[in-house]
């Protein structure tokens, strides 16, 4: 049986997953990709049969579109929990609250270490925001409310920053939890609030730093400000409250992107052990300082086996570049929520994972900015796919089908074309060779939500951020593109050009 045409990758929600263990079944066939069963739909399915299930995970299993709905009822037309809700999850009184216990902690620690008594009262407060986002019946599907909560909190930058980053955090892990029994609800629970407790703490490095004010940093200034993970690290690895996970994030909170060739990761491998392994020679006699030095090695047998929390890195990095966004700097007002998805999209090729990208705007970004989505039918979009050589393609699709704020949609493709990369510090893509412009009649369509393809959406050809390019794109699109009925994507009949 081939039916690849009509597969939908299953995602392993809690809340399905859980469906399926209350109610002792396994709806639906599972396949492969390439159409084949390897699980079959059964009444009075035991636990083991559900735990084989989950077992595909990582390789992937798909079942027929056309049974979606037997996977939960009222499920909708891509993911299973329901239409977007405009109920309001963030509790205004409790955020207050944290942001005040924030901005008091953050004044404390310019003067004296932080305390383990501060991490415990820290700890109560971000488990009553968790409980009660848990709480609420449209948990899932509900506005994560932030911005609103804070425009009128009137807190200073570094603890809005902190408060709208640790919220986000919490969401997206509580949103993208994998299904456990019940009796694996605590361990889940403490990995919610570890990963909370790391983005509270990930910056308090900067306490001690003279941060830049300014637009446009030097490149030592840069450097400089890329020394505060690990001052932050240092500030919290001395304390045996805190677990061994939460010291591991905050080290690594700004080395998102998992994957190889060049990326925006800082500090690098090895200059960041050499300077863990300097400090603990620094402390080894010092018997006051016994939990950091076994802790500097733990961190260190991490990094060099790669043994990290990449999915939980990942949340807070980009958790955190949505919360800077939307706050005012000294050098700029905040912005607004749809052009802060947009912009942290067209920087992501050097900085995210497509799972985290997905993660964040499947789970979270709809609802960070009331529903409106960012990504629409007819826009145009740059995807980045890679050969077996690792040689990379870029090209210039414009969005036929799109659900809300998925990174995932059907796209027709126009062309290729070659992005301009800068290094200011940071790299990114500039802009693009318009001379490089190669238009591809075939116009082959991709569903990228329904099939396992390799491409990804790394750039948003916007008005508002790329108007010159985007009136130069949108001439030549309109040339030549005439009106053509969405199909099924055919993988005999699309290939990556080779230009």
């Amino acid at each position: 049986m081939d039916a690849s045409k009509d597969l939908q990758k299953f995602d392993f929600t809690e809340e399905v997953i859980q469906h399926f263990r209350e109610n002792r079944i396994i709806p639906v066939d599972f396949y492969n990709k390439n159409g084949q069963i390897l699980i079959h739909k059964k009444d009075m399915a035991t636990g083991d049969d559900i735990n084989r299930l989950q077992k595909f995970e990582k390789q992937g299993i798909y079942f027929l579109l056309s049974e979606i709905g037997k996977i939960n009822p009222g499920s909708g037309r891509r993911g299973y929990g329901g239409d977007p809700s405009f109920d309001r999850l963030i509790n205004p009184d409790l955020t207050v609250n944290l942001t005040k216990g924030a901005t008091e902690l953050l004044q404390e620690i310019k003067r004296y270490p932080l305390t383990g008594a501060q991490v415990r009262d820290v700890g109560k407060s971000i488990d009553s925001i968790l409980e009660d986002f848990k709480s609420s019946p449209n948990m899932e599907t509900g506005l994560v409310n932030i911005l609103e909560v804070m425009s009128n909190v009137g807190a200073p930058i570094d603890s809005e920053v902190l408060t709208k980053r640790t919220v986000i955090t919490m969401a997206m892990k509580v949103r993208t939890a994998k299904a456990f029994t019940k009796a694996d609800m605590d361990v889940k629970k403490a990995e919610q609030m570890n990963l909370m407790m790391a983005s509270y703490l990930a910056d308090i490095g900067y306490t001690q730093m003279k941060m830049p004010t300014h637009a446009d940093l030097k490149s030592e200034e840069l450097d400089y400000i890329k020394n505060h993970p690990i001052i932050s690290y240092l500030m919290i690895a001395n304390i045996p409250e805190l677990d061994d996970s939460v010291k591991s994030i905050v080290l690594n909170h700004h080395r998102p992107h998992k994957g190889e060739g060049l990326n925006n990761n800082y500090p690098q491998t090895k200059p960041l052990v050499q300077k863990l392994q300097g400090y603990r020679e620094k402390y080894k006699d010092d018997y006051r300082k016994n939990t950091l030095v076994n802790d500097i090695q733990k961190q260190v047998r991490g990094i060099l086996s790669n043994a990290l929390s990449h999915d939980d890195i990942g949340m807070l990095s980009i958790a955190g570049e949505f919360a800077s966004l939307t706050t005012a700097q000294p050098w700029r007002g905040p912005m607004e929520a749809v052009k802060a998805l947009k912009l942290i999209l067209n920087n992501s090729f050097f900085a995210y994972n497509e799972k985290t990208l997905k993660d964040f705007y499947d789970h979270v970004g709809l609802s960070l900015s009331e529903n409106r989505p960012f990504l629409k039918t007819g826009d145009y979009v740059i995807v980045a796919s890679q050969d077996s050589n690792r040689k990379v393609f870029f090209e210039i699709c414009v969005i036929r089908e799109s659900y809300k704020n998925s990174i995932r949609p059907m796209l027709e493709r126009i062309g290729t074309i070659r992005p301009n990369f800068a290094n200011n510090g940071k790299l990114r893509i500039s802009g693009f060779d318009k001379a490089s412009l190669n238009l591809d009649r075939r116009r082959a369509i991709f569903n990228l939500e329904r099939n396992a393809d390799p491409r990804r959406i790394i750039y948003l050809v916007d008005p508002e951020l790329d108007a010159e390019f985007f009136g130069f794109l949108d001439k030549k699109a309109r040339e030549f593109l005439a009106p053509k009925s969405p199909q099924t994507d055919s993988e005999e009949s699309v290939k990556t050009p080779a230009e």
